[in-house]
């Protein structure tokens, strides 16, 4: 039995399976499109979320894309010009690591300028590419999450849970219809948030992911060597260790500093989605905050979840 926080009337399909504790887990809904629009190169491969999540959705026959919001450049240690260059290059390995569609479609805003430019046009071309791509569900960061410090992450999710429900009608930017496009309607929308900056607007679901899935995730996140290479905290860390007389024996033979910072990288990933899948009573999971169909209608939405049955 499909596990969905949606409850869809006609087919009566069943509501969420309660999880053993924390979260009740969600499945992907029925469909073949995920388009996922985040402000960031790696906001789709993080820790926090989407990563496992988008191989999930493969997992299930979809096509995946991803939309890039600004252009990064403020985003390594290179100067502007060839940190756009390295993390549009590493941003497009990474969604072949992931599976997703071999294409990045990025919109090349300045990085952290989010809040003075024109949320119209952002808008705007959300719209255009929930009309293009049609996706049966949308993912990238939770607007609404309390202390979202970031303006990317805050601004580009604000506009693009506009667009995701806007894009169905006709009379919103009816001028794209010129170019063979057509109203749009999404109704599953997967929002992912940084809650170690703050708490506030929760998530609501887990999604259970693989270890195959948590594999590729860990793979993914090697692709951004441009912000997430540390070989000096895997020095850090083996020399403090060693001051102590102790050893970690996964680094002992690993003289590639680098690689051993990678390593790191692949256990924090590994950790967290193991934490969250023990909080939903599964082995590995992540967390967001879904909002379906009836989302802007409670009280239907309560009145179902009491009420539709199997026949």
């Amino acid at each position: 039995m499909q596990r969905f926080l949606s409850i869809l009337v006609l087919a009566c399909a069943p509501a969420i399976a309660a999880a053993a504790e924390g979260l009740p887990l969600a499945d992907p809904p029925a469909g073949d499109v995920l388009l996922v629009a985040q402000p960031h190169h790696d906001d789709h491969t993080t820790d926090h979320g989407l990563g496992g999540l988008v191989t999930r959705f493969i997992d299930e026959g979809y096509k995946a894309y991803f939309v890039r919001g600004s252009n990064d450049e403020k985003d390594g240690a290179h100067g502007y010009p060839r940190n756009d260059i390295l993390n549009l290059k590493e941003a497009q390995d990474a969604v072949r690591i992931l599976g997703m569609e071999d294409e990045v479609t990025s919109l090349n805003w300045r990085n952290n300028f989010e809040t003075s430019y024109p949320l119209n046009e952002l808008r705007e071309q959300l719209v255009f590419l929930v009309r293009k791509y049609k996706p049966d569900a949308v993912a990238g960061h939770n607007a609404w999450e309390h202390f979202q410090k970031n303006p990317g992450h805050r601004n580009l999710a604000w506009m693009y849970e506009e667009a995701y429900w806007l894009a169905g009608y006709r009379n919103v930017y009816p001028e794209q219809f010129e170019l063979g496009l057509a109203p749009h309607e999404t109704y599953h929308y997967f929002g992912k948030a940084r809650l170690d900056w703050g708490l506030g607007h929760r998530p609501n679901v887990a999604v259970e992911i693989s270890e195959e899935n948590v594999r590729t995730k860990e793979k993914a996140i090697h692709a951004h060597q441009n912000v997430y290479s540390n070989p000096a905290g895997a020095r850090a860390i083996k020399a403090r260790l060693a001051e102590d007389g102790l050893y970690l024996p996964e680094l002992e033979d690993v003289e590639d500093d680098n690689a051993a910072g990678n390593t790191l990288l692949e256990w924090h990933m590994n950790w967290i989605s193991r934490f969250q899948g023990e909080a939903a009573g599964v082995r590995y999971a992540e967390e967001f905050f879904y909002m379906d169909e009836f989302y802007h209608l409670p009280g239907l939405k309560k009145f179902l979840s009491e009420n539709v049955k199997e026949k």
